[in-house]
């Protein structure tokens, strides 16, 4: 039989033919994943977790927040936070920001525990369940009971291979665990009694007939709540594996407890209607007044949600809130000591943290010697983000080793280390105090200020508009001498600056140079900005050479990586630890033409760049022999803008720096040197002077 027209399919055809199918394909799998299925699979799982509880007859715990939607409220005993992350292959890590200590409690209490938790289809457990807590276990066994326990790892989910060089690490884990987190060995020794042991339950498992009695090891059962599906989801027949697991993307502002609080209505409602029943659930949903944390090993420093606050029991408040605190009392704001650091919520709050930080010190060094209870909070459920941060800094700065807060600072070194140990306060206090990554950065940014970046130029902004091509007089003794109208002292004929020559910055940059001995300096801040503190720095700085590539060999002579590190002593007797690098190269001469000497050139330090060399900070002046005295000077070449603030710099040297014969006697000669920067603009006022010597 001929062909006819209508028995061919034409390209157009074909593309409607597809995309019909792709759309129906899509279709079916958003049906397969809707909310009632998710919901469905929650409470069929569900059953199986109580039963998991039932078989070994212990307390359930959820592992937050997946876990937490396959236990009814009544029957959660605990939460838990540990993160597949730090099992992921290559990645593993004991978390020193999640001890997740408060698990120890309830093992305590019941001889063990069964841990509940999910993952979405192609795994049949999580990698938290299979090698994080596995990890932590580990570790909570050796710091405890100081023995070699062995890691234990379910061999159908964690090779021997990966399990061998996750154990290579445990070492490590349980050092860092012991020097940062200093846990209390006697009290987690009186709480455990024996080494802990996990075990593996899925919906593939058998479960004992009756609760087993462990006479060697407290067991922590880890559950994993959905069974494992090989196939798509519409070949399940509406069953979803790890059905609560990210919940933002499908709950709809859902919560577990809702759900639970409403389970029968919510099941029994037609698919395309729960949406809207979801919403009329949400609406009716009264906030839960705010409960208060206690900061242990503290008395008084609490932390809450800024939401239904009652604050009647507190004497000194501060909110980490866009606005001025709303509470259960609106009127017991007016008699309380109250703080408010003007934050907004999310991303931005904790930036705003940043720069509302130093507000703190003041206001806490107004409260009485007998400070009373004092309550730390933001908008989030359970003041878990800024309100942190703020309680870390009271922790880091007034709080002695015992828990006692004083309205005075506490006289100590102030590192990363340190503030870690203090971060351990917070989260084993409760489990929900985790902070974002940003808000722990804003804390270490006002605690320890690195003094380097408060001057390193916006990386967008060009080159050409960072300079002022005008040279600036010298600075000296605080006072600007105007190039045009020279100061009488300065036009005699003995204190004329003798002419500069090529060696003399040749000899300086040498003698800078002090790798295994290394300069002392003092530093005085003077800033007339709360922003930015005023104070002293005393530490040590060295001068190391440098290799330079070929690249650069035909512009520098020579480079050196300046390091400094000291202690930032703030005039309000706050102490941090201050560190920062630069990069100095010695510029060639110049062929021909005015300005052709030598000069040095301070560059910031980066690590990606080529020699660290990043962008320019400074560019010293012609080196000048000071008249009488045998000592050094020099200015900036340049004017610099870093951001909108104006930079000004100038240099004094001893003699013996760039004369060998100058190296002894008189306030001129020696082997000493001094840098001044002064700083003008919007975001920086102050003045900085350091002085070296060795």
């Amino acid at each position: 039989m001929a062909l006819t027209q209508a028995d061919l399919i034409f390209p157009s055809q074909s593309l409607s033919l597809s995309s019909t199918l792709s759309s129906t394909l899509s279709s079916l799998k958003r049906s397969a994943l809707s909310i009632h299925n998710r919901l469905s699979s929650i409470a069929q799982d569900s059953s199986f977790v109580l039963s998991v509880a039932e078989a070994y007859g212990l307390p359930l715990i959820a592992n937050e927040r997946c876990g937490g939607w396959y236990i009814p409220p009544e029957m959660k005993r605990e939460s838990c936070y540990f993160k597949s992350t730090d099992g992921h292959v290559g990645e593993w890590a004991f978390s020193l920001r999640r001890l997740n200590l408060r698990v120890l409690d309830v093992v305590e209490g019941s001889g063990g525990c069964v841990i509940v938790d999910s993952t979405r289809r192609g795994k049949s457990m999580p990698d938290a369940l299979s090698k994080t807590i596995p990890i932590w276990c580990c570790v909570v066994n050796r710091a405890v009971f100081g023995e070699r326990y062995e890691l234990y790892t379910p061999p159908n989910a964690v090779s021997e291979s990966e399990r061998v060089q996750i154990e290579s690490r445990v070492d490590g884990f349980v050092k860092q665990f012991l020097e940062i987190c200093k846990p209390d060995i006697e009290l987690m020794r009186r709480k455990l009694r024996k080494p802990l042991r996990p075990i593996w339950v899925t919906q593939a498992s058998s479960l004992p007939l009756s609760p087993p009695v462990f006479e060697d090891f407290c067991p922590i059962v880890l559950c994993t709540a959905s069974r494992r599906v090989h196939g798509g989801e519409a070949s399940e027949g509406g069953y979803i594996q790890g059905a609560a697991d990210d919940q933002e993307a499908w709950a709809c502002g859902l919560t577990s407890k809702v759900f639970w609080e409403n389970k029968d209505q919510m099941l029994s409602t037609n698919a395309e209607d729960l949406p809207g029943l979801i919403e009329e659930l949400m609406k009716n949903e009264k906030g839960e007044e705010a409960i208060p944390i206690l900061l242990k090993p503290t008395q008084t420093l609490y932390i809450s949600s800024s939401q239904n606050v009652d604050i009647e029991q507190y004497d000194a408040i501060v909110s980490c809130t866009p606005d001025q605190l709303t509470t259960t009392n609106p009127d017991f704001v007016k008699t309380k000591t109250y703080l408010q650091l003007n934050c907004t919520t999310g991303k931005l709050g904790s930036r705003d943290l940043r720069t509302q930080l130093v507000h703190l010190p003041t206001f806490f060094e107004t409260l009485p010697i007998e400070i009373g209870n004092i309550l730390i909070c933001d908008p989030t459920p359970a003041g878990n983000d800024l309100a942190v941060g703020a309680a870390l800094v009271i922790l880091c700065l007034y709080t002695d080793d015992n828990g006692k807060i004083s309205n005075r600072p506490v006289r100590r070194k102030i590192d990363k280390t340190f503030i870690k140990q203090r971060l351990t306060w917070i989260t084993t206090s409760s489990p929900l105090l985790n902070p974002s990554r940003a808000t722990l950065q804003s804390v270490n940014a006002f605690l320890m200020p690195d003094l380097s970046a408060s001057v390193k130029p916006p990386l967008d902004m060009p080159t050409t508009e960072l300079l002022f091509r005008t040279p600036t007089p010298p600075i000296l003794n605080g006072s600007l001498l105007n190039g045009n109208t020279p100061s009488a002292a300065y036009t005699s004929t003995s204190r004329r600056s003798a002419k500069p020559t090529n060696t003399s910055t040749n000899t300086l940059f040498h003698n800078l140079q002090n790798e295994h001995n290394p300069w002392t300096f003092t530093r005085t801040l003077a800033s007339t900005l709360p922003t930015h503190p005023s104070g002293t720095v005393t530490g040590v700085a060295t001068f190391t050479p440098l290799t330079l590539p070929t690249s650069l060999s035909s512009v520098y002579t020579s480079a050196a990586l300046y390091a400094e590190e000291g202690e930032f002593v703030t005039t309000n007797n706050l102490r941090f630890t201050a560190k920062r690098k630069y990069i100095y190269l010695l510029r060639k001469e110049a062929e021909g033409g005015e300005g052709g000497s030598p000069y040095i050139a301070v560059h910031f330090h980066e690590e990606d760049k080529e020699c660290g060399i990043g962008g320019l900070f400074v560019e010293m002046g012609d080196v000048e022999r000071k008249g009488g005295g045998g000592g050094w000077e020099a200015g900036n070449r340049e004017r610099h803008l870093c951001g909108k603030d104006l930079y000004a710099a100038s240099w004094r040297f001893g003699g013996g720096m760039v004369n060998a014969g100058d190296g002894e006697g008189g306030e001129g000669r020696g082997r000493w040197w001094e840098v001044r920067y002064d700083v003008k603009g919007p975001k920086k006022d102050y003045v900085s002077e350091t002085r070296y010597t060795i």
